[in-house]
């Protein structure tokens, strides 16, 4: 396999890799929304209920973040692709 041809390839693999991430931060989201619905119906307005929205908003604050930093990688990927494209 050329180098061009190792290029892609692991450009390629970056890619899907990235892809994967950005879809686990999105079910993670969806998921993070419905457990939140699914208490804030079932629990009254009581100290466990304040603590878990809490926790529920420091994790979809994670995802936020590991979301912008899957963004990040994206567009630092697109000129690597050019340039193999152009190989």
């Amino acid at each position: 396999m050329t180098d061009t041809g190792k290029e892609k390839c692991a450009h390629t693999s970056l890619r899907n890799e990235v892809d994967q991430l950005s879809l686990s931060a999105n079910h993670l989201k969806n998921l993070v929304y419905s457990m939140s619905v699914v208490l804030s119906e079932r629990m009254e307005h009581t100290q466990e209920y304040e603590a878990l929205l809490t926790l529920f908003d420091t994790v979809r604050n994670h995802i936020e973040d590991v979301q912008g930093s899957s963004e990040k990688i994206s567009e630092l990927l697109e000129p690597c692709a050019l340039e193999i494209s152009k190989d």
